[in-house]
């Protein structure tokens, strides 16, 4: 019974990362298209920290993703130590 309420929990908490992704990257693109074009000028240090910038949320984004289903299949496949006493 562990594992279907422990699987739900997965696909819960994926569907609400998955919700927040669409949800706040839309804006956080905007933001960072207007801080590219803050000066009208094409500036290669700007460039580079929006470049870097939606890497970062990209990547936060797959890490809040992959960590519990990486847990999950862990946890799935976990034996027990054997508990013999001599």
């Amino acid at each position: 019974m562990g594992i279907i309420r422990n699987g739900v929990i997965l696909l819960v908490y994926l569907f609400i990362i998955f919700c927040l992704f669409l949800f706040l990257s839309t804006p956080f693109d905007e933001v960072m298209t207007g801080l590219d074009n803050v000066n009208g000028t094409s500036d290669s240090q700007v460039e580079a920290g929006v470049n870097e910038g939606r890497l970062v949320f990209n990547i936060m984004f797959s890490v809040l993703a992959l960590v519990p289903i990486i847990w999950f299949v862990l946890w799935v496949f976990h034996r027990e130590p054997d508990w013999r006493y001599k």
